[in-house]
């Protein structure tokens, strides 16, 4: 059974935001300036939506084969007109005909196995040249196909080439100005966007993307918390609950008007940061980056229950010099910093 992979979206800005899925290129397609990213996975959503926002991504690859009179390029809308589920060691061949008349490709599953861990697409012998003088291109594709529709990228094949694919489940997920199957530039899709890596990022195959009102991106493992607050909580796992007293705890303490809640987007450690104080106990320094602009005030942060010193003033930061002392170990202590967990400032 084929897994599948559920990105859910979270929109903490003041406007609505149109999210995109992008699948990333295999290793042997990067630098090719004549690939373009292709997709038509795409959903609206509105800031702090009640409902439920996701792509569900099928670990299921496929190769794509079209021909039409729109060249393929930058901005051209590219739909392969036959598709087939590829798996891991298939070769497929690719047979594209010489005009006149025009007629569509063909998708023929090879005997030939490819290399372990890749797909191989093998292009015919046809004349390139003279379809397109008469207006007939042709085009290629590879990528994954889900319920929001697909995601890729689409090339134009040579005659008697074989292009053998790395497939890796990784994404990209932009609010950027894209059309549906509108071939798009990998520098366009990979700025301001979120990536996402099967299954590091994922957690029982389900991750969290976060634009927060500041426009970064936040990625965490798992449902969204407030999915989880819905859930019956006798259905829900260790990680879940855990997850969810974090975020009742941190919910009550902004009510004393004294505090405040930011993300989690990054850190980093000291050069020196490895120290043991004299009396034994574990010393920590380095910065962390938050989502949002902090207040003045601050001096303190406490993450999943430990509390860290702040130096410097933090009115207009988003980013916090910060120390731990106390009797937790190095890695007990770094192993607490996910991207996308609360901080609690007061």
């Amino acid at each position: 059974m084929v897994d599948n992979y559920t990105i859910y979206l979270v929109n903490q800005g003041v406007s609505k935001k149109v999210f995109w899925c992008f699948l990333e290129r295999p290793q042997e397609l990067v630098g090719n300036p004549g690939v373009f990213a292709n997709s038509s996975a795409s959903l609206a959503v509105r800031p702090n939506a009640p409902g439920t926002n996701k792509f569900v991504i099928p670990a299921q690859f496929i190769v794509g084969a079209g021909a039409s009179n729109n060249a393929v390029g930058l901005g051209v809308q590219v739909i392969s007109s036959i598709t087939s589920d590829a798996s891991l060691q298939d070769t497929w061949n690719a047979l594209y005909a010489t005009v006149p008349p025009n007629e569509g490709p063909d998708l023929q599953k090879a005997t030939t196995k490819a290399p372990a861990s890749t797909i191989a697409l093998v292009t015919n012998k046809f004349d390139r040249a003279k379809n397109e003088n008469n207006n007939w291109f042709s085009n290629q594709s590879f990528g994954v196909e889900t319920d929001s529709g697909f995601m890729g990228m689409s090339w134009a094949p040579d005659p008697q080439d074989t292009t053998t694919l790395t497939p890796k489940l990784s994404f990209y997920i932009s609010t950027g100005s894209f059309g549906s199957n509108t071939l798009a530039d990998w520098t366009t899709v990979s700025n301001d966007a979120a990536r996402i890596e099967a299954p590091k990022d994922f957690l029982r195959n389900e991750c969290t993307v976060t634009l927060t009102s500041s426009g970064d991106w936040v990625v965490t493992p798992g449902k969204p918390s407030a999915m989880m607050l819905s859930n019956d909580a006798d259905l829900l796992t260790a990680d879940d609950m855990l997850s969810l007293i974090g975020t009742v705890a941190l919910s009550k303490d902004l009510a004393t008007g004294d505090k405040a809640v930011d993300k989690l987007v990054s850190v980093k450690w000291d050069d020196s940061a490895a120290a043991m104080a004299g009396d034994g106990e574990t010393f920590l320094t380095g910065t962390v980056t938050v989502a949002t602009v902090l207040g003045a005030g601050f001096a303190i942060f406490i993450l999943a229950g430990v509390t860290f010193d702040i130096s410097g003033n933090t009115e207009g930061q988003t980013r916090v010099r910060f120390s731990y002392r106390g009797n937790r170990s190095i890695e007990a202590i770094k192993s607490l910093f996910q991207a996308g967990r609360d901080l609690l400032f007061q």
